[in-house]
């Protein structure tokens, strides 16, 4: 074999190789150090961005967010003193009205605050008014109101204003205390009649009658009490 033959054989070797070479490169095999490592982060990892969102919620609940709870509201009796009693009588253009001191704690107030209603029910039309002020300490309002409620006791009540000396004083100097009390007022803010303690329908239903019809009307009623039943 001459030089030249072997040397055209050495070329046409050397382009066959180059051929594959290049074949091999164009079908676009990844070799081992192009394939992911183990511990490389997905698409999700590396981009949160790009992780599924959760769903939002859908409805109602989705645009209402959760309220506070509401403070039950105050007590519904308003707080009055003597004077602001009396002027609230003067105001109301009534022939007369029956003021009645009371408690929640007080028994015989609620045996008497039922006959009373009865008796503004029947002398309301005549001009005469019944109205209830309880003496129940300001944080004890509740008991007053529940007991109102519960009898379905539907006449005006207010709650007597702190200290009770200057009350007692602005109603009747006269009263010491003692529950329940019951004073008359006439039109003018005047106390015309005055129930130191319980009183029952056929004491007090005449008096009533006599103011309604124009009568004088000047007196007091008032029981023997013990010191200590005073309040």
């Amino acid at each position: 074999m001459s030089f030249f033959t072997t040397e055209k054989r050495f070329f046409a070797s050397a382009l066959v190789a180059l051929a594959a070479f290049v074949a091999l490169a164009a079908s676009g095999c990844r070799c081992a150090d192009d394939a992911p490592r183990a511990d490389a982060p997905t698409n999700e990892e590396a981009d949160p961005e790009g992780a599924e969102a959760p769903e939002a919620p859908e409805g109602p609940e989705a645009s209402e967010a959760p309220k506070p709870e509401t403070p039950e509201p105050a007590g519904a009796l308003e707080v009055v003193t003597a004077e602001a009693l009396k002027a609230k009588l003067e105001a109301s253009g009534r022939k007369g009205t029956l003021v009645n001191a009371w408690a929640s704690f007080c028994g015989p107030c609620k045996r008497e605050i039922p006959m009373l209603e009865g008796l503004a029910k029947k002398l309301r039309p005549r001009g005469v008014d019944v109205v209830l002020v309880s003496v129940d300490e300001p944080a004890d309002h509740a008991k007053a109101e529940a007991f109102l409620k519960e009898h379905g006791i539907a006449l005006t009540s207010y709650l007597a204003a702190r200290p009770l000396g200057p009350f007692k004083q602005g109603m009747n100097p006269r009263w010491p205390g003692m529950l329940p009390a019951s004073f008359l007022f006439d039109r003018e803010g005047t106390l015309r009649y005055y129930w130191g303690g319980e009183a029952f329908e056929n004491e007090v239903l005449p008096v009533l009658e006599a103011l309604a019809d124009g009568k004088p009307i000047q007196g007091e009623a008032t029981p023997i009490v013990a010191p200590e039943n005073a309040q």
